[in-house]
């Protein structure tokens, strides 16, 4: 969320210019404050230098200083420990160590989670596929909403195959899963060319 040549200072005062721009704006619901933390961002380290979460908390909390009417969604990161997922989509921290800010009830959670045609991920390979998947999400970010910690928005996930084939059995346990859980979610993406997944519209955008 920050770089030598963007500080953390810059990227807060852009979320604030931009909560102040858009208080009264009804269309505007909130903020996802960083797409896909990942690399050497922690969760619940307390390094101010890689943990978002503590980044998540400082930036969220200078949002609602100024439009306390936002939401605040927070993706997860790729790395918790020596567990790997999505970049994005490793919310496993949150069971430890939580997102706390100075307005109650403004917190949404926000993993993304894709299929076998993104990344060859291991538990596509599992002998159970696809039933093991209700316990990889369950595990990464499906628990948050389940125990009542807070709302959970699947912030993108999307694929080309709604068919027979891996990628197609992922989607459609995916969806199950989402209804199953009454979880919200947002889809990637609506425009055709995106290259590893497609979108809703047809390649030749009808």
């Amino acid at each position: 969320w920050y770089t030598k040549e963007v500080p953390e200072s810059t990227w807060i005062n852009d979320w604030v210019f931009l909560a102040r721009r858009y208080a009264n704006d009804e269309t505007v619901i909130g903020a996802d404050l960083d797409n896909e933390p990942r690399g050497p961002a922690t969760w619940g380290s307390n390094d101010p230098t890689t943990d978002w979460r503590l980044a998540a908390q400082r930036a969220g909390n200078a949002i609602l200083a100024v439009n306390p009417r936002w939401l605040i969604f927070v993706e997860g990161v790729e790395k918790d420990g020596s567990d790997w997922y999505w970049w994005g989509g490793n919310l496993i921290g949150v069971g430890r160590a939580r997102v706390a800010l100075n307005v109650p009830n403004r917190v949404v959670y926000s993993p993304h989670d894709y299929g076998p045609e993104v990344y060859p991920q291991g538990w596509f390979k599992d002998p159970r596929f696809p039933n093991n998947l209700p316990g990889v999400w369950d595990t990464h970010w499906g628990f948050i909403a389940r125990d009542g910690i807070a709302p959970v928005v699947l912030g993108e996930f999307g694929g080309r195959s709604v068919g027979s084939d891996p990628a197609g059995q992922w989607q459609n346990a995916l969806v199950d899963y989402l209804q199953s859980q009454h979880l919200g979610y947002i889809s990637w993406a609506l425009n055709p060319d995106s290259g590893d997944t497609g979108g809703i519209l047809q390649d030749d955008w009808l």
